[in-house]
């Protein structure tokens, strides 16, 4: 598994809102920006042929009217959403917003297929979805990726949780929310990072969504198993 990180910041960062590009076509968030920020990675987005949402707050889907209307322009038309119910009605008014002439002509021509599925299979991997606690955001989703050799988790925005636990139990990897330095009921904290890599040390924990002040606090930390990743770094698992 090849993974890109897209951008690895809160919003309130000059780092690119927190998204990951797994294998060149399925991407984990569309943020706002994603598709300005992969032409500048040399990557374009009309080759992305899978997206999952992990919930509904802008900083992690506001990019997708751009996503249709590139797709609409291109060779390749598919389009696969995994979200989590309401997430058709959001993306439809958000095109409509972005684009109220076009939009129906842009949903005719790619024809997006949603999934709402707590597990599906895209490509080699088997996807399973998982419920966290992202305050008064709900429902708000992980994700897990699996082959018959490794596991690779994206948590989404989350707070320390039951299901955040077990994804860091059995995970290789854990690709996780950190934007504060003490967590609190919305995101985790590296106080609660902490925590997760005692319990499982078998994880790796790549750390996203960072404030600046917890990557800077972060980069003091030596230690192995927690990577802080910048904006364009490519992680392979295998």
């Amino acid at each position: 598994m090849k993974i890109r990180i897209v951008g690895s910041g809160s919003m309130w960062t000059a780092f690119n809102s927190a998204s990951y590009l797994i294998d060149d076509d399925i991407l984990i968030d569309m943020p706002n920006g994603t598709c300005k920020n992969l032409f500048k990675m040399n990557l374009d987005s009309r080759n992305i042929n899978h997206v999952l949402l992990t919930h509904f707050h802008g900083d992690h889907y506001f990019d997708i009217p751009f996503y249709f209307l590139l797709k609409s322009k291109a060779s390749n038309k598919e389009v696969n959403i995994y979200c989590s119910k309401e997430g058709k009605r959001k993306n439809k008014l958000l095109l409509k917003l972005a684009f109220p002439n076009p939009a129906q002509e842009i949903l005719a021509t790619i024809k997006p297929i949603y999934n709402f599925q707590y597990r599906f299979t895209i490509k080699d991997y088997v996807v399973t979805k998982y419920l966290v606690n992202h305050g008064r955001m709900k429902p708000a989703y992980g994700y897990i990726f699996a082959t018959e050799s490794i596991k690779v988790g994206f948590t989404g925005d989350t707070t320390i949780c039951k299901n955040v636990e077990y994804m860091a139990s059995i995970c290789d990897y854990l690709f996780c929310d950190c934007t504060l330095i003490k967590g609190n009921k919305k995101h985790m904290g590296i106080d609660m990072i902490a925590s997760l890599n005692e319990k499982y040390s078998n994880c790796k924990l790549v750390v996203s969504h960072l404030d600046d002040s917890t990557r800077e606090e972060l980069l003091k930390i030596k230690n192995d198993n927690i990577i802080i990743p910048n904006d364009g770094v490519e992680i392979i698992v295998s």
